[in-house]
């Protein structure tokens, strides 16, 4: 089962928050009617399988453009190996990726506390990951080279960006602009890198809350206390060109929006609220990637599922697998050498990374 860190917490505490957020603000506009999701006529197909280290379960898979894909593993207590891992363009087993602050400034808190909780490929097609929060030390921003592992710089994020219970799930990165997923602090969270500014964005609204249960493989995920549990926004994808940006909670909907509405000082809240558009529904799922086409994959861990869904609304299933009900976060891929495919998807598994090559 797909391991969930951040905090959960009763889907049924959100009704009560979720009834009053919509009398006191702005309702997202909805999109029209949803179509079902649908078996696709040319099916995905799971090409390579790919086993992991180490005992923790592994949460992100990030294909860079030279044809690498850098894995990040969960955090565990009983886990003392490397959390970060590359493999090299066809290869068949991973390295680790350990990374070497030697270069740094010397105010930089260089390995200190590193526990790295997302990873981000920039507009230019370099690696980026949000390193959370540990004891003493805030969240920052480093980025690093993906093959020797250098730390390029590091930025601590400013104070503003950070609250009490802050867990950043999911990065996204375009030019000097972060945007990241606080699950913990329920919050979109915009960081300017080059002013060292920062901007939460929908704390506590509905489109930052998850109001379903979580479900996976069929079956309600329940607490100690033997209620169901659910999960805040988590997840984002950026479209490549840095104008929309996608959110949600694990169990949907997802939610679309332009970027103009976060990086426009003169746009006012009531406008920010009214500028998001419900996009589509989903079951739980265990992450999103998109394509250069501005597709959206999304990785079903409550039937075992890969989904599509693009810029027409057309939702499709691309695949039914049982390893996909333990999925992390996925990444896609340009097939290489070969432009009339729409690409691969790599996806960590359990103790396994998936390559899936598109229909």
């Amino acid at each position: 089962m797909v391991a969930f860190l951040p905090k959960l917490r009763r889907s049924a505490c959100c009704t009560a928050l979720f009834t009053l957020a919509l009398t006191l603000r702005p309702v997202p506009a909805q999109a029209a009617h949803e179509r079902p999701w649908l078996a696709d006529t040319a099916a995905a197909k799971i090409s390579q399988t790919i086993s992991l280290p180490g005992k923790a379960l592994w949460r992100q898979a990030l294909p860079l453009a030279d044809g690498s894909v850098i894995l990040l593993r969960e955090p565990a207590s009983d886990e003392n190996g490397p959390f970060l891992a590359r493999l090299a363009a066809g290869a068949s087993e991973t390295t680790p990726l350990i990374p070497v602050w030697s270069s740094t400034d010397d105010k930089a808190r260089g390995p200190k506390g590193f526990a790295p909780s997302a990873l981000a490929c920039d507009d230019s097609g370099t690696l980026w990951l949000i390193d959370r929060a540990t004891a003493g030390f805030p969240p920052r921003l480093i980025h690093l080279d993906p093959v020797s592992g250098k730390v390029l710089s590091e930025l601590d994020l400013p104070p503003e960006a950070i609250v009490q219970n802050t867990a950043f799930t999911t990065l996204a990165v375009h030019g000097q602009t972060a945007y990241l997923a606080d699950e913990g602090g329920v919050s979109l969270t915009m960081v300017d890198m080059a002013r060292h500014q920062a901007t939460r964005f929908f704390a506590g609204y509905p489109t930052s809350r998850g109001h379903l249960p979580l479900t996976i493989d069929h079956h309600p995920v329940m607490g100690t206390d033997g209620h169901p549990l659910t999960r805040d926004i988590a997840y984002l994808a950026l479209e490549t060109n840095g104008k929309w940006l996608y959110e949600q909670a694990p169990t949907g909907p997802i939610y679309r929006l332009s970027t103009d509405l976060l990086t426009d000082p003169s746009v006012t809240p009531s406008e920010q609220m009214e500028g998001v558009t419900q996009w589509r529904g989903t079951p739980t799922v265990s992450g999103m990637t998109l394509d250069d086409k501005a597709t959206l994959y999304l990785t079903d861990i409550e039937n075992g599922r890969l989904l599509s869904f693009d810029t027409a609304r057309l939702p499709h299933i691309l695949l039914v697998a049982p390893q996909l009900v333990q999925a992390g976060i996925p990444g896609w891929a340009r097939s290489r050498g070969d432009n009339d495919k729409s690409g691969q998807i790599w996806v960590p598994a359990g103790h396994t990374l998936l390559r899936i090559d598109l229909p």
